[in-house]
């Protein structure tokens, strides 16, 4: 729910972002409540130490959003996406951990999170991520961007392998093929025989459907194959 307040001084109308800390540390919930403190158009409505205090807040209190630990007494944070998402698929959450886990950040994608931050977080990136998230729009922490993208690449190459039926073995011709080698340096670099290298070139430019090493190169690009 967005509640409209008035400045008195410039007549402007703000938006107030109603925020719900969830979180069963009174020390965290304490300092994130002093970190919002001060944003005219941020509200913390609430706080919450456990799943069911967070079922009874959202539902007398109406947040615009949640900062959701996933360390919680009873049912924990990822199952409360979960719920959410079924029961109040309005409701913005985003996940605060200290847990940079990249399984945890898929999950609380998967489960309907907005927004995955660290606890480690200055108070104007947080204003900032609130702000994005009210508008609808994704965050996620700065510091778990590489190992996030990098596990989403490598998951976009796995599914190309299996599209066209690459072994590992295969990827690795093709990346020494993209590095201009040449047969004898590839049949070095992977303990083959040169006329192995070459029945094996065979076989990749047949399932990828190419006749050469540059068509093969093109191919293996353009599919994150390497």
């Amino acid at each position: 729910m967005v509640t409209l307040r008035s400045d008195g001084e410039k007549g402007e109308i703000l938006f107030s972002i109603r925020v719900l800390i969830v979180d069963d540390h009174p020390v965290v919930r304490h300092g994130l409540r002093s970190m919002l403190t001060g944003a005219k158009d941020i509200e913390v409505v609430g706080e919450a130490s456990n799943s069911e205090e967070a079922f009874e807040q959202t539902k007398s209190l109406h947040p615009d959003i949640l900062l959701l630990d996933i360390e919680l007494p009873g049912m924990n944070g990822l199952q409360l996406l979960y719920y959410f998402k079924e029961k109040l698929p309005h409701l913005k959450v985003i996940v605060l951990t200290h847990y940079d886990n990249q399984q945890f950040v898929l999950e609380a994608f998967r489960a309907g999170a907005y927004g995955y931050l660290l606890k480690n977080i200055g108070r104007e990136k947080l204003i900032e991520a609130l702000r994005t998230v009210y508008r609808g729009e994704r965050m996620l922490s700065y510091d778990l961007m590489d190992s996030v993208l990098k596990q989403f690449s490598e998951l976009a190459q796995k599914q190309a392998m299996d599209q066209f039926g690459l072994s590992d073995k295969e990827v690795k011709l093709l990346r020494a093929v993209a590095e201009g080698m040449t047969n004898r340096q590839i049949a070095k670099r992977l303990y083959w025989s040169e006329t192995t290298v070459k029945r094996k070139l065979s076989d990749v430019f047949r399932k990828l459907d190419v006749v050469d090493r540059s068509q093969a190169v093109a191919v293996a690009i353009r599919h994150g194959l390497i």
